[in-house]
């Protein structure tokens, strides 16, 4: 979940609500491990393709110091409640649609989707 998250905000999916996140992650990071930490400038150097290796590497530093994994895993439960609240999701097909296979309407999704085999 954790990599989820933080990829919809590198990316930045989650608008407004997402930048304050990232913000409250990177303030959290500079707390824990100071202002030259090798964390912060991963997070600092971000890309949208960098999710699961930052991610790793906060879950890597949360396995070796329990205060920041508890501390984590708090931002990561606001996190994912404030950008579920951030927005109202509209699902709508309508007109003269025609669907062929299957339709997900959903707003953000943490984690897979399957709709099994084919």
């Amino acid at each position: 979940m954790l990599a989820a998250i933080v990829s919809a905000l590198i990316g930045g999916a989650a608008g407004e609500a997402g930048k304050g996140a990232w913000t409250s992650l990177t303030t959290l990071v500079r707390r824990r491990f100071g202002g030259d930490s090798a964390e912060l400038a991963e997070l600092e150097q971000a890309g949208p393709d960098d999710s699961h290796e930052i991610a790793g590497l906060l879950v890597d530093r949360g396995e070796s110091d329990p205060r920041f994994r508890e501390e984590l895993t708090s931002w990561v439960s606001e996190t994912a409640r404030t950008i579920r609240q951030s927005h109202d999701v509209s699902n709508t097909i309508s007109g003269e649609a025609r669907i062929h296979g299957n339709v997900i309407q959903a707003g953000d999704v943490f984690g897979s989707i399957n709709l099994g085999p084919r």
